[in-house]
């Protein structure tokens, strides 16, 4: 029986798994016996790449179908210290799963800055939460949070860029009326410093503890990276969703603002 091994993102976790990603994906997020309801964000791992930080073997033993034959959900390996650990290389691909228990595949490449914005909106989805404010596209914002010179730095982080629309070149515009954010005043404000404070690179949002995800205003996708490098996993076009997984984006687009 194959086993699949899976980075959760939320919660930060490594786990072995019997379920495809679909399966996987739907039982992260509306659970089981439990009913939770959440939307879920994973990475499938390859398990041929370098984890020897963790105990795969014995993980491998424990993870075959019950008694009954059903199978194996989740083995977790390691829920501390995971995303440092795991080698970019070694994440094949990416999953958002709505709280409806739909799931959205994507595929990595390579990233270039296209220019376009001027200031952008981070949602980091582990090892930290907050949702940041900055002038920095995602290579350099990455850069700068996993830079060992900081103060304050992670080894490595995992984010979302959202959707600011007129914001993105201009904290003044007017908006039309489609920004799902709460507190958009606040959000204005926070571009607004950065505008006219040109030496700051990034300004907190929000600092919540449990990420809201908006996976209908992901503006390019998601990144996993660090001071050696970033992995990239690009967005589908609102074309391609609508045309060729219209159930997942109906879903997605069902989330509420925060």
């Amino acid at each position: 029986m194959q086993r699949y091994l899976y980075l959760s993102l939320i919660p930060e976790a490594l786990i072995m798994s019997q379920l495809p990603p679909e399966k996987f994906g739907a039982y992260m997020a509306t659970g089981s016996k439990r009913q939770i309801e959440g939307p879920a964000v994973f990475l499938e791992v390859d398990p041929g790449g370098d984890l020897s930080a963790f105990r795969i073997a014995e993980a491998e033993q424990r993870c075959i179908a019950h008694k009954d034959g059903s199978l194996r959900r989740s083995i977790y390996i390691a829920v501390f210290n995971v995303l440092p650990q795991v080698p970019l290389a070694a994440l094949r691909r990416a999953y958002l799963t709505t709280p409806a228990g739909l799931t959205l595949a994507l595929e990595p490449a390579e990233w270039k800055a296209d220019g376009g914005d001027k200031f952008f909106l981070y949602q980091e989805l582990g090892p930290v939460y907050p949702r940041v404010a900055s002038r920095l596209e995602p290579r350099a914002f990455c850069e700068l949070v996993a830079s060992p010179d900081k103060m304050v730095s992670i080894p490595r982080l995992a984010f979302i860029d959202m959707k600011l629309g007129a914001l993105g070149k201009d904290p003044s515009a007017e908006l039309d009326g489609r920004m799902p954010y709460q507190h958009i005043d606040h959000l204005r404000e926070c571009l607004l410093s950065l505008r006219d404070n040109p030496e700051r690179m990034t300004k907190i949002v929000n600092r919540g503890l449990r990420p809201d995800i908006l996976f209908s205003f992901i503006r390019k996708g998601l990144f996993v990276g660090d001071k050696t490098g970033l992995r990239y996993f690009p967005m589908l076009s609102e074309d391609e969703l609508e045309s060729k997984h219209n159930l997942w984006w109906h879903s997605a687009q069902a989330l509420r603002g925060y």
